[in-house]
């Protein structure tokens, strides 16, 4: 199968879609009015409220909503074959996603900007908002964690990523300081700040090789405990200062660099025209995958119905927009008109962003996509059995004692004084195999360099040795000089999918490793935007919440108010950070994102009924809560009995088994009780109407 022609017919859907679809939903069913006043003019207060020209709030609303939903979802759930997550995305997308994000848009526009939480106690109770303010905070932190643990993942030992992701940081700052300081917020001081935090953006991804390279480049190659503190200190930053500051120029410079990669990376693929490596549908077994008779470990646990729906979560419709499209981006409308473009056309473009990850995802071998998207483990000693292990034998095992340094000690699981021979028997992760020292791995008998810090130049042949099926892999980590195997969480897979699309096109053959590198720069954009939004949304949310005992906690300007609150979530998410796996996040995530968007489809509902010309629209919104709810609330169940219960029953991972099912059964209960209050205030509207 050829990409190209999958590519053209996704073009094509979206852009009938954006023509008549959202014209009709603007028009008829909301009926948009260009003269009605917007918060941010009403309540201008140069913090949150402030008018922002539709193209820069377009570029800070599209950033802040596609993290890594509609990169790493797509790529994750290819375990499920091409077909089915292609299919969910388009079609998920025009008629599900976009619809949510454009009515929630709207109504906290006609609001003053509430969240959802209020959205929800003005249109179902009292009841039924606290109920949502308690599941909305708890779904944010479980977002927030999820998307998180993919960029840790991507950045762990790499010095070239953390220093271009570091770099744009004070760019984002320069940027809004000289935008809104100096040129006054003009269009003018926006066009040249641009072209200016554009280039320097790329002169660090262009230099960031020469960095890591360096001898500094040793201080920048992080381990993922470290990435995730100063994830939290950025995120906890980000949250407290002016939207002007940081917030808003950053989202805005990596939407121009998301939105130009998604269409460069569009063009790649009609250009370069890969094939899809990937069967359409593949066979999903118990902890396994099956691809054209080979048997792979799963990617994430589940069978393909209901699970390819919350795996690729964003990509088709995502709970989470909820939050910015009544939180952020509400506040800083300049004409309630902008809705359509910034509601229903950033929805679009994150839906192509997925399709594109898809594709170039299921265009790498299906052997590397399990090889990178895994992390089995394998044994110490090559067994009886003659299955893969680290060592051939359990002396060439003891033969290291000699060579062995502590990092690498601690990687096999050895205690301080013991010898080496205690492990001979256990199991090792294949990452911590990957990432031992090259001298070690020499003195296996590994085919790398021992004057080499990492074990990027491993032959086929040595993959075959652990156990693992490889096909391009080995040629893929000596080209971009990273450890690529085992670097699970979607990002490096997709990544190097990316990279092969670029490096296929004419003059970029030996460029492989800077467009590598660039790819994981520009995934990293997407998903930090979200952290920033995100924790500044939990922020609003917690302070509303606390803000109904302590009222001064509820001033979204106080600056204690605002550090403490930001604090709390930012602690909450990094806890999961820290202890949890894709395996384990990724799955809790995509529930409750999807529960959440199941109750902002029921707000939208609500208003629908309430508001809207004719009872009959509000089923644009109905149609897609009847869908989306039913099979994440089957996904849910499952996820309890089948993944989290056992969790908690067995010793190694009682503690993150039990929150995980702790969080996802109260999540459960109260999308649940929300349903079902909704139910019955549509019927009172009904009544009413027709009375």
């Amino acid at each position: 199968m050829q990409a190209l022609w999958f590519m053209l017919a996704a073009l094509a859907v979206l852009a009938i879609a954006y023509r008549y679809y959202s014209a009709f939903l603007a028009a008829k069913v909301l009926a948009l009015d260009a003269s009605r006043v917007t918060p941010a003019h009403a309540r201008n207060d140069g913090q949150n409220y402030h008018p922002t020209h539709r193209w820069v709030l377009f570029g800070h609303h599209f950033a802040a909503i596609t993290g890594a939903g509609p990169l790493v979802g797509p790529v994750l759930a290819a375990q499920f074959g091409f077909l089915p997550g292609y299919l969910w995305i388009l079609f998920g997308v025009v008629l599900g996603g976009a619809v949510h994000d454009f009515v929630i848009l709207t109504a906290s526009v006609r609001r003053g900007g509430r969240s959802l939480a209020e959205l929800a106690r003005e249109e179902l109770g009292p009841g039924v908002g606290a109920v949502a303010g308690v599941a909305i905070l708890f779904i944010v932190v479980i977002a927030l964690a999820g998307l998180g643990r993919v960029v840790v993942g991507a950045l762990a030992e790499s010095a070239w990523g953390v220093f271009t992701i570091g770099a744009s940081i004070p760019i984002a700052l320069a940027m809004g300081l000289y935008i809104y300081k100096v040129r006054g917020g003009s269009v003018k001081g926006v066009r040249e700040a641009t072209v200016v935090g554009v280039g320097l953006l790329l002169l660090c991804v262009v230099f960031g090789k020469q960095v890591q390279d360096s001898s500094f480049g040793a201080y920048l190659r992080l381990d993922e405990v470290t990435i995730t503190l100063l994830l939290a200190a950025y995120g906890f930053v980000a949250s407290v200062l002016p939207v002007w500051m940081l917030l808003c120029p950053r989202d805005y410079l990596s939407s121009y660099m998301k939105i130009g990669t998604i269409l460069l990376l569009v063009a790649g693929i009609v250009i370069v025209n890969p094939v899809i490596e990937m069967p359409l549908v593949n066979t999903i077994g118990p902890g396994s995958v099956g691809v054209d008779g080979e048997l792979f470990p799963a990617v994430v646990r589940g069978s393909l119905f209901p699970f390819v729906f919350i795996t690729i979560a964003c990509g088709a419709i995502s709970g989470f927009h909820a939050l910015i499209a009544s939180g952020t981006t509400p506040k800083m409308v300049d004409r309630e008109t902008d809705c359509r473009p910034i509601g229903y056309g950033a929805m679009l473009m994150e839906g192509l962003v997925g399709i594109t990850a898809l594709l170039a995802a299921t265009a790498l071998p299906p052997a590397d996509y399990f090889a990178i998207n895994t992390d089995p483990k394998i044994a110490v000693v090559t067994g009886a059995d003659g299955a893969g292990g680290l060592a051939r034998s359990e002396a060439e095992l003891v033969a290291l004692e000699a060579v062995i340094g502590a990092d690498d000690r601690r990687r096999l699981g050895l205690k301080e004084g013991q010898a080496i021979a205690a492990v001979a028997g256990g199991t090792i992760k294949l990452s911590d195999a990957l990432r031992l020292s090259n001298p070690t791995l020499a003195a296996l008998g590994y085919h790398v360099d021992p004057r080499e810090a990492h074990a990027t130049e491993l032959s086929a042949g040595d993959f075959a040795r652990m156990g693992v099926k490889v096909e391009e892999l080995p040629r893929l980590a000596e080209a971009t000089d990273e450890v690529v195997a085992a670097r699970t969480g979607g990002a490096v897979s997709l990544a190097v999918g990316m990279a092969r699309v670029f490096s296929g096109l004419p003059g970029m053959r030996l460029l492989l490793d800077y467009w590598y590198h660039f790819a994981i720069m520009f995934e990293a954009l997407f998903i930090l935007t979200t952290i920033d939004t995100g924790t500044r949304v939990g922020r609003f949310l917690l302070q509303e919440f606390l803000g109904r005992r302590w009222p001064r906690m509820g001033d979204t300007s106080w600056p204690p108010a605002a550090a403490l609150s930001s604090l709390i979530l930012v602690c909450a998410w990094s806890y999961f950070i820290l202890t949890g796996s894709i395996a384990t996040i990724w799955p809790m995530f995509g529930i409750a994102n999807q529960l959440l968007a199941s109750v902002a489809l029921a707000v939208g509902t609500t208003i629908l009924l309430r508001e809207a010309s004719r009872p009959a629209y509000a089923w644009v919104t109905l149609g897609p809560l009847c869908f989306v709810a039913g099979t994440t609330i089957t996904a849910a169940i499952r996820s309890l009995f089948e993944v989290y219960i056992p969790m908690a029953r067995a010793p190694a991972t009682a503690t993150m088994g039990a929150i995980n099912a702790g969080v996802t059964g109260t999540l459960l209960v109260c999308v649940l009780a929300i349903l079902t209050m909704s139910a019955r205030r549509w019927r009172q509207i009904i009544a009413s109407r027709r009375g």
